[in-house]
């Protein structure tokens, strides 16, 4: 599968996760801790940001509630970039939000960035190693040289470990096409609300998530895991959202549901 192939399948993918609300449902709200790390190294005072792979803007709509700063919101699928003007539709803040899509040309345009975002696993969707420390490069070229990068994976010991066997052992007997040839890369199906979906995901470790922030000139200034539960469970309950932050001041970042990363340019 070529680059191109790659980024279409996943926006198809992504256009039927969010048509019809399902991604929404599933992922109602921001993770809280998640929000607050964002805005405690960087957000809250920051004059323009970049939420790369913002989705339907849920981390978006919340930073915007909760600063001045000017949003810039890319993503490669058009329906999320859809769901996220209807709600900015008739807000306040809808006149501080540029939408981009597919083209990079926006986001050039309102560069550069005092904080950009990249986070539940957008990194990890990006096709080969290539590929990821070449959008990091473009992220590096965009941000300011005092500016700060928020990021956050799925972890590798965390997550899958069925289909990490099963392309571990493809790639062994050498039957992995690209992407999948590369260690951590790893294509399952998920039914969604009775549709099934093929999604694709680079699973991290954090040393290897370290090697490809140095490679596009990025160093690391925290790492933490970024929840012990996964995802959807956290943001479903305020109860149970509370009790996996607390847990979490204790995890090992590899251990994490996810890995968050804090990044500047080095």
């Amino acid at each position: 599968m070529t680059t191109d192939e790659f980024v279409k399948a996943m926006r198809r993918t992504y256009d039927l996760y969010y048509l019809g609300g399902a991604y929404r449902r599933r992922y109602p709200r921001p993770n809280a801790a998640t929000l607050d790390f964002v805005l405690d190294h960087g957000a809250r005072h920051a004059e323009r940001i970049l939420d790369f792979g913002c989705g339907d803007g849920r981390y978006c709509f919340a930073l915007l509630e909760r600063t001045n700063a000017n949003v810039t919101a890319y993503d490669i699928c058009a329906s999320s970039l859809i769901a996220l003007n209807a709600r900015l539709m008739g807000s306040d803040h809808r006149k501080r939000v540029s939408l981009a899509g597919v083209e990079m040309a926006q986001i050039e345009h309102d560069a550069p960035y005092d904080a950009i975002l990249m986070l539940f696993g957008v990194l990890s969707l990006i096709g080969d190693r290539a590929a990821r420390v070449e959008t990091l490069s473009t992220l590096r070229r965009l941000i300011r040289e005092d500016g700060r990068l928020v990021i956050s994976v799925p972890s590798i010991w965390r997550r899958r470990p069925w289909e990490l066997l099963r392309h571990a052992l493809a790639r062994r007997l050498r039957r992995a096409q690209p992407p999948l040839h590369e260690g951590g890369n790893i294509c399952f199906v998920r039914s969604v609300e009775g549709r099934s979906l093929t999604f694709f995901y680079h699973l991290y470790g954090v040393r290897d998530l370290r090697a490809d922030l140095a490679a596009a000139g990025f160093a690391v200034r925290r790492c933490e895991a970024e929840s012990l539960l996964p995802e959807w469970c956290v943001t479903q309950s305020r109860f149970i959202e509370a009790l996996d932050r607390k847990l979490c001041r204790w995890l090992p970042p590899i251990l994490g549901y996810g890995i968050r990363v804090l990044a500047a340019p080095a």
